[in-house]
């Protein structure tokens, strides 16, 4: 009977680590798992045999890097990281399928591009970058893929 509140306090404080993982909580449930943790230890160390809290030692000794193994893997798809990328509900992905219709184009260049600078599409000016020509204002590029929101582009021989 004597080793249930200590091994109570142990699965509440591995209970609320795991809540705070969950909750953004911005540490203070981390506090909390603490102070229940550090009161286990005291309640372990004053009341138990030396025998028990060696045990005790031991189990924490594997269960907290078991624990913050699986509990780290979880943080991915917690409530604090929703688990997205840009790709899924950001429009980041439609407005990269926009600007993937460009690729093949040929455009002025609008600011030096030494390698990296601006280019006109139509009425609208936008970042680009070269695989390391300078290329002069004025000149023509060829639009070759996109990264992000900016244009890779290569100069047109000529």
């Amino acid at each position: 009977m004597r080793f249930l509140w200590p091994i109570a306090l142990q699965l509440m404080a591995f209970g609320v680590a795991l809540a705070e993982l969950m909750l953004p909580s911005f540490g203070v449930l981390l506090v909390l798992c603490l102070g229940i943790a550090g009161y286990s230890w005291y309640v372990i160390l004053a009341q138990l045999p030396h025998a028990a809290a060696t045990w005790f030692g031991i189990a924490d000794a594997v269960l907290i890097p078991v624990f913050m193994r699986y509990a780290f893997a979880y943080l991915g798809r917690s409530a604090i990281s929703h688990g997205t990328t840009l790709e899924t509900g950001s429009g980041q992905g439609a407005a990269e399928r926009e600007l993937q219709r460009h690729v093949g184009v040929t455009v002025p260049v609008e600011a030096t591009l030494r390698p990296t600078g601006r280019i006109r599409i139509g009425d609208d000016i936008f970042e680009a970058q070269t695989g390391g020509d300078w290329v002069e204002k004025g000149a023509r590029v060829k639009i070759v893929s996109v990264i992000g929101s900016r244009f890779q582009v290569e100069k047109i021989p000529g």
